[in-house]
């Protein structure tokens, strides 16, 4: 739907999908199935840079 209204498409390759510590692992295998096999990476970076840099909720 995506690619038919902006005329662009998303490049499933350079895709990665991250979830949070307290999403359970057969979760996250479903949703990655469902999105025609993004996975999700811990380690990606982009120009880099890690993307899984984030603030502590505890902090």
């Amino acid at each position: 739907k995506y690619r038919l209204f902006t005329g662009q498409a998303v490049n499933l390759n350079k895709s990665a999908i991250f979830f949070s510590r307290n999403t359970p692992q057969p979760l996250q295998a479903i949703i990655c199935s469902a999105l025609n096999g993004i996975t999700s990476h811990r380690s990606t970076r982009y120009l880099g840079l890690p993307l899984g840099i984030g603030k502590s909720k505890k902090e």
